[in-house]
């Protein structure tokens, strides 16, 4: 059954809508609500019981961006299965790094489908921006837990496990003492990735070749080229 604080927001006619075409119309005129009252009916909606109408409202609350954050960090700790992994779906394809701690918090859950779906929305985050964030945030987890969360994303994205895996290494950038998650393009996770950065991307750097003798009559290129 729905759940009952959203049955009773609802109105009469869109209860009684059951086609698609029904749930579509009403999701889009709850995105013409002013703000507050949008964010608020549309994260109701993550509590519906019908997968179709929470599928909408993830949609309408990714077109919302940022706005919506505030709104979605609290269903993850909280409510039904299939809400939390709505929210952390969201909060995944828009890539808040403000998330990241409640999502890691998710990978403790008994339920599998939450897991997977924190899992997934911490390497969105990480694909949009937010590796470093990530990576520091894991960094302060416990040996165990840190291990496991990694391996976690490692098997599903082999190349994230692997920049990830970076990161932790880089111990300039896991102790720096700054408030905010930091944003993979800024100026300060840049400069402490400063010559590692083509490792990650590429591998080793290429050793350049030793150098010949002046003296030597072989097949060394010709002087002055």
């Amino acid at each position: 059954m729905a759940d009952d604080k959203y049955a009773s927001a609802k109105p009469f006619d869109a209860l009684s809508a059951r086609s698609l075409a029904g749930k579509r119309e009403y999701v889009r005129g709850l995105e013409e609500r002013p703000e507050e009252e949008r964010l608020s009916l549309l994260v109701e909606c993550l509590c519906d019981e019908s997968w179709y109408m929470r599928e909408l409202a993830e949609g309408a609350l990714n077109r919302c961006g940022e706005s919506a954050v505030p709104a979605l960090i609290p269903l993850l700790g909280q409510g039904l299965w299939y809400t939390r992994a709505s929210a952390a779906r969201v909060l995944g394809r828009l890539g808040s790094r403000r998330s990241i701690p409640q999502l890691l918090a998710m990978m403790d859950d008994a339920n599998a489908t939450v897991v997977d779906a924190a899992a997934l929305a911490l390497a969105d985050v990480a694909r949009r921006g937010g590796a470093a964030a990530l990576a520091r945030a894991l960094y302060r987890l416990p040996a165990e837990a840190k291990q496991r969360d990694l391996a976690h994303m490692s098997g599903k994205d082999r190349s994230l496990g692997d920049r990830l895996a970076t990161l932790l290494a880089n111990a300039e950038l896991m102790q720096l003492d700054i408030d905010e998650p930091p944003a993979d393009d800024s100026p300060i996770v840049r400069q402490s990735e400063e010559g590692v950065e083509w490792e990650v991307l590429t591998g080793p750097p290429p050793v350049p070749a030793p150098k010949r003798d002046g003296g030597d009559g072989g097949t060394g290129s010709a002087s002055g080229a």
